[in-house]
């Protein structure tokens, strides 16, 4: 059986090229999360203010950070606030607007957070040996 996933990716209009948590996510870790959607744990997401997100679920409730909550909020389905938190790829997963539509992002923990990047794009020069 072959499962085919689209995921919507936001990135800022400051074009943030970091892949750490909390940044753009990787199309490689968004599948891999997807795949991994019988680990996930159903969320209540709510967001607190420029920088960070709540997570509620089993009556507790967690804060982790991202660098454009305005995209998670503008994610926010037909379904309300309600997403999938896969822990394992720190992944947050909104259902779209169509029934095969998700919304991917990465959340980051407060004592992990890292800013803003744009030296994802640009590879490291080897030098050369004569």
């Amino acid at each position: 059986m072959t499962v085919i996933a689209r995921s919507i990716v936001h990135a800022d209009a400051a074009l943030c090229g970091s892949h750490h948590d909390g940044h753009r996510v990787h199309h490689i870790r968004a599948l891999r999360a997807l795949q991994d959607r019988d680990l996930a744990v159903h969320v209540l997401v709510e967001i607190v203010d420029e920088s960070v997100v709540q997570l509620s679920w089993d009556g507790q409730q967690f804060q982790f950070r991202h660098h454009d909550v305005d995209s998670i909020a503008d994610a926010f389905g037909s379904d309300g606030e309600v997403g999938e938190w896969i822990p394992r790829w720190r992944v947050l997963v909104l259902p779209g607007r169509g029934p095969d539509d998700r919304t991917v992002f990465t959340l980051s923990d407060s004592d992990h957070w890292t800013a803003c990047s744009d030296e994802a794009y640009t590879r490291p020069v080897s030098p050369r040996v004569a």
